[in-house]
């Protein structure tokens, strides 16, 4: 089995988000965040674009029986779409956004060698109302599945 790193595992999930959006025929700006979202992270991402914001948060470490070292983690991906100048598009603009990862999660393991693929009934989605992106004409919606995989031991 491949080991990752926590910080190989995101930006592959990174990789591979932008090739779902590729192959979708979409432009969205994929992009890392290491941590918690906050209100200001949020009006800083507000954007009259399309945007993705990914991090992978709660990792956990386990040692098996065969002495390897097995992660779990939370991916945590913040999608952002604009009105674009155009009323009322703004939450339709947000959900092709957050749609096209939705689709694509189901029995995946995101480009990687992870221990087991996406469960669909592991993920889950939430629309994210911020005062700054309404006032911003933006929407966004996070999305959140968990990832396990075996991580190097450090000896």
């Amino acid at each position: 089995m491949t080991e990752y790193t926590a910080d190989e595992v995101l930006k592959g999930i990174k990789e591979w988000a932008e090739q779902c959006y590729q192959q979708a025929g979409q432009k969205v700006e994929v992009a890392l965040h290491g941590g918690r979202f906050t209100p200001a992270d949020l009006k800083r991402y507000a954007t009259a674009a399309r945007a993705c914001r990914i991090a992978l948060e709660g990792l956990r470490f386990e040692v098996t029986g065969r002495g390897e070292l097995i992660t779990t983690g939370q991916v945590v991906v913040v999608v952002l779409a604009g009105d674009n100048g155009k009323k009322d598009t703004r939450a339709l603009n947000v959900l092709q956004v957050a749609g096209v990862l939705q689709a694509a999660l189901p029995a995946s393991r995101c480009g990687l060698a992870l221990q087991d693929s996406i469960n669909a009934k592991d993920v889950r989605s939430a629309n994210l109302y911020n005062a700054a992106l309404d006032a911003a004409g933006t929407a966004g919606w996070v999305i959140t599945w968990p990832v396990k995989f075996q991580h190097p031991r450090v000896r």
